[in-house]
């Protein structure tokens, strides 16, 4: 489950108010004036809009109506009237700044709200959205909005449009691992549907993506265990076992007391069918960390997992021998691998008391206990693995 970060608030600063006072002018700009100063905005803003009919160049009646228009919380006519007014001359540049930080630290800050109460009432993430885009609109070239719109997004399932606003959060500013790591996640979403859907080629195009994202937070924090646990996985799914081989590998010679480390690296060495190696690792994750309930289990998988590669070795030996025409008596049957099965019960029965309502880790059981001929313990697991299937 994804983890949404928590966001800080900005400070709002307070509107920069206009010193000209009541000189000599138009009418209807003398009119404005009055009726900001009597905070009858709407007033105000009907007088500034005839003086600009009239003449369009008064850069302090564009000044003016981006007060007015900040004042009613009509941010983005208000931004435009303060470029226009820019665009003019530059006499009120520095309040102009001020005011367009404060209306975008505003937006920002509405909608953070709108995305806190999104998690209970999900149609304030379209609220979200609104103000944040709007903020991008203000202060373009601010990637933290991006990431929260990005976030928005992602947390209404527009995963598209989060791609999109948090690539240009990363445009403009490369190290920002947060967003590295959320659009990162995006692309190993659809990794994994597209391999679900039988569309190898685009399962790998988008687990290349997520490798290439992963790989720039890795540049930035290459301590950040979350990062090197997901790019390994983007690597495995990009069908590039070698990046993934060199990750691990280098990450447990670079802190070899870190058990998480030592936990991905056995998760790799693991899925390479290196049994042996990865209980290695799994053990020495277990005596950093005893109560690691995922080296536990996994420990108990590799050596379940070997266990059956071993029969199915000496199965095979077997059947040779009698296509060169021994007979039973004549071949001997290997039975070791069921000293892999011993192994594993301790780590997956201490498992099973931990997830109680696993029913894949309740059949494992099971099979191992038959492999065992342990009859009665094997039909308990079978039954409670049964059990589980049918209560969902």
């Amino acid at each position: 489950m994804m983890r949404y970060p928590t966001i800080l608030l900005f400070v709002v600063f307070a509107l920069y108010l206009s010193g000209t006072g009541f000189q000599c002018g138009a009418a209807e700009l003398t009119t404005a004036k009055l009726a900001i100063q009597q905070r009858q905005f709407e007033k105000a803003e009907e007088s500034l809009l005839k003086e600009l009919v009239k003449n369009d160049k008064n850069e302090e009646a564009w000044y003016l109506l981006g007060q007015v228009r900040q004042e009613m919380r009509k941010f983005l006519p208000a931004n435009e009237a303060y470029l226009k007014a820019l665009q003019v001359n530059n006499v009120h540049q520095k309040e102009v700044a001020i005011n367009r930080l404060a209306m975008w630290a505003a937006l920002y800050n509405d909608g953070i709200a709108s995305y806190n109460k999104g998690r209970e009432q999900p149609a304030n993430y379209d609220s979200a959205i609104v103000k944040f885009k709007a903020a991008t609109t203000i202060e373009p070239d601010s990637s933290s909005t991006y990431y929260v719109l990005g976030l928005a997004q992602f947390a209404n399932k527009d995963f598209s449009s989060a791609e999109q606003s948090l690539a240009l959060a990363l445009e403009k500013k490369p190290n920002y691992i947060e967003a590295s790591k959320l659009l990162g996640q995006i692309y190993l979403s659809r990794g994994a549907e597209k391999r679900f859907a039988k569309d190898e080629a685009g399962s790998r195009e988008a687990y290349a993506k997520a490798a290439e994202v992963f790989d720039q937070a890795y540049k930035v924090d290459p301590k950040n265990s979350d990062v090197i646990i997901t790019l390994i996985e983007a690597y495995e799914g990009a069908n590039e076992s070698a990046k993934a081989l060199a990750l691990t590998r280098d990450a447990v010679a670079s802190e070899p007391n870190n058990g998480l480390f030592r936990y991905a690296y056995g998760v790799f060495l693991l899925k390479q069918d290196e049994f042996e190696k990865s209980i290695e690792q799994f053990k020495k994750a277990l005596e950093i960390e005893p109560g690691n309930a995922d080296a536990t289990y996994n420990c108990g998988v590799a050596y379940l997992n070997w266990g059956v590669a071993m029969r199915e070795q000496a199965e095979k030996k077997v059947d040779e021998e009698r296509k060169k025409g021994k007979g039973l008596k004549d071949t001997k049957e290997d039975t070791s691998f069921r000293e892999k099965f011993r192994d594993a019960i301790p780590y997956l029965e201490k498992s099973a008391e931990r997830r109680q309502d696993d029913a894949l880790l309740w059949q494992q059981l099971a099979r191992v206990y038959a492999n065992l001929n342990m009859v009665e313990k094997s039909k308990v697991a079978f039954e409670k693995a049964d059990a589980l299937m049918k209560s969902k």
